[in-house]
């Protein structure tokens, strides 16, 4: 026994031991294998074809030339794809045109124009630089969609460097709180360290991350989420306006902005940066709460005061409302309905400057922050303060639609509600942008221009707005507002009346003589722009409303031509072919559609597409 064990240590003490050349070698096999063993996984999902690109644009060759257009799966890192919303179809020459200035805004839904985009603040702003500077063919390049926030805008702004831009606008923060990682979100973490927000987008831009997050995704949680359901999805997510998470969504919409303001001064671009307007007079907060200190006795003080000044202010009493209503903020000032109606008493007794001021605490309380409220805007201006030497110009968008709203606070006269701009604020919008834009403009550019801006009517009559357009937006907007949580606040009914008195005035012009004219104006506008796509898709669904399916066909064909990967195109196609009883080659637009996107619900059943026509 022994003689064996001396003879195995004999055997061992009889091997060379690792050299260290040798031993670092293992231990880097030891490191390099798992990152060789997740490559090749990567590389084989990616070659199987599984999951989605994340970059928002992806090169397309059409008609011969190259162009970027938007990525329909952008939004699955941010949002469940079942409920995902889809960038606004446009296409960019991926070589950019000589003599051609190029603007890339960078924003959510309000300056995008929602909900139709063609008629939106870019297409203004656009119409507005094309009449005053003839000699130069403006590109607005509007990078967005619906529901987004700065964490969806940073990696757009980082692909915007490609795009060869002349100028950048930044016009975001309405999404801050209720968007993707959000403090008052429903699509996953609320208001999480940025850093964790960062690791995980990074995650989900690899085949990895895209099939773990589907392994781990509880079936619950999918099956919840199967259809957007507007703002009303978000009606059990209030949140304080100082609460932790609310605090954290403000630091984290800083750091995104910062990366933002980088992104532009390393593509060598001046950077327009805005404060965010919102309808502050004719929008009652969606939701308030209590302090949390408020006890017992005090709340039903304070919610005696509170009925008081509520009855004296039905009564038009505006005084002893003001007087019972600052006895309840005495106890607690934090419920934002009662800093809203202190605003209304005030604004009748003409106190203009305390209307403002309760106006804007009302929106900052509002504890269903739908809006950019003054901590996001007081964010905006403290960073083009620290990077005006870089490239970066303020412009306070919202004191400059308060200075042409009456009373100077804004309200419904350019908001269809709470953030999005109807008509006429996407046109003050544009021109407020249009001067900050012409400042920045080469001598090139300037030494052939206008005196004067165009105005309203004029740029109306460039993009073909007709009363059929006026009416069908303002009356999806009028579908949007008669839901709650519109339904449940204070100005519902006022807001109601309005909507209706304009949709009768709209009904009022839309006669055979009107029609006439606008059909022409739309002939005028399409021959003078052939490739303006949303154009041509508006006089496709204007002929539509006539009865002309004929011709409508033929403008919604030329869409899809000029449009070949928008799955929504050859939809809309489809539906015209519907309604004209071409059910075959309706079915060959609708399987079009189905070919780019599988997903899209709408194509999958004709029948109902039938009825709808």
């Amino acid at each position: 026994m022994k003689r064996r064990e001396s003879h195995s240590k004999q055997t061992k003490s009889s091997r060379p031991p690792l050299s260290k050349k040798r031993l670092w070698f293992f231990r880097l096999l030891a490191l390099a294998l798992p990152f060789f063993l997740l490559a090749g996984l990567e590389c084989a999902l990616r070659l199987s074809g599984y999951g989605y690109p994340t970059a928002f644009f992806l090169r397309q060759r059409i008609g011969g030339r190259e162009y970027y257009v938007p990525n329909d799966q952008f939004g699955f890192r941010f949002f469940p794809p079942a409920i995902a919303r889809t960038p606004f179809a446009v296409r960019v020459p991926a070589k950019k045109p000589e003599h051609t200035y190029r603007i890339s805004p960078k924003v959510e839904s309000a300056a995008q124009g929602d909900p139709d985009p063609t008629f939106g603040v870019g297409r203004y702003l656009q119409t507005l630089l094309r009449e005053r500077y003839p000699g130069t063919e403006f590109e607005v390049v509007c990078a967005a969609m619906t529901a987004i926030n700065s964490h969806a805008v940073l990696p757009i702004a980082r692909e915007c460097a490609q795009l060869d831009g002349d100028l950048w606008i930044v016009y975001m923060g309405n999404n801050e709180i209720v968007g993707p990682f959000g403090a008052g979100t429903i699509f996953g973490a609320q208001a999480p360290r940025l850093w964790v927000v960062r690791a995980s987008l990074a995650a989900k831009a690899t085949r990895i991350g895209q099939l773990l997050e589907r392994l781990v995704k509880r079936p619950e949680a999918a099956a919840a989420q199967k259809s957007w359901g507007g703002l009303s999805m978000f009606k059990d997510h209030q949140v304080r306006f100082d609460a932790p998470t609310r605090q954290r969504a403000y630091q984290n919409f800083a750091g995104n902005l910062e990366d933002i303001l980088r992104a532009g001064r390393r593509a060598g671009v001046p950077v327009i940066l805005s404060t965010v307007a919102s309808n502050l007079k004719d929008c009652a907060p969606f939701a308030s709460l209590h302090k949390p200190a408020l006890g017992a006795d005090e709340q039903s003080a304070w919610e005696g005061h509170f009925r008081a000044g509520a009855a004296a202010q039905a009564g038009g009493d505006y005084g002893s409302a003001l007087k019972a209503f600052s006895e309840a903020a005495a106890l607690d000032p934090d419920f934002a309905e009662l800093q809203f109606r202190r605003g209304v008493c005030d604004l009748a007794l003409t106190n203009l400057v305390d209307a403002k001021r309760e106006y804007e605490m009302a929106r900052d309380r509002d504890s269903l922050g739908f809006r950019a409220d003054g901590p996001i805007n007081g964010i905006i201006k403290r960073a083009a303060e620290r990077h005006e030497q870089a490239g970066v110009y303020l412009v306070d968008a919202a004191d400059s639609l308060a200075r042409v709203s009456p009373a100077g606070i804004t309200g419904e006269e350019f908001f269809y509600e709470h953030v999005h701009l109807n008509f006429d604020g996407n046109y003050q919008l544009g021109r407020i942008f249009g001067e900050q834009v012409a400042a920045r403009l080469p001598a090139a550019v300037t030494n052939h221009m206008h005196a004067e801006w165009a105005s309203a009517q004029v740029c109306s009559r460039r993009l073909a707005v007709s009363s059929w357009d006026r009416y069908r937006v303002w009356q999806a907007n009028f579908s949007r507002v008669s839901e709650p949580p519109f339904t449940e606040q204070l100005n519902d009914v006022p807001r109601a009346k309005m909507y209706m008195a304009k949709l009768a005035e709209l009904r009022a012009e839309m006669n055979p003589e009107a029609q006439k004219q606008s059909r022409a104006v739309y002939q005028e506008a399409v021959a003078a722009a052939p490739e303006d796509i949303s154009l041509r898709g508006n006089y496709a669904q204007f002929l539509g409303e006539l009865g002309d399916f004929a011709e409508a066909v033929k403008q919604q064909q030329r869409v899809c031509e000029l449009l070949p990967q928008s799955a929504p195109a050859f939809h809309k196609c489809g539906l015209l072919l519907v309604r004209q009883n071409q059910m075959e080659a309706a079915a060959r637009e609708f399987s079009r559609c189905l070919a780019l996107r599988a997903d899209y619900a709408p194509a999958l059943n004709p029948g109902s597409a039938a009825k709808a026509g």
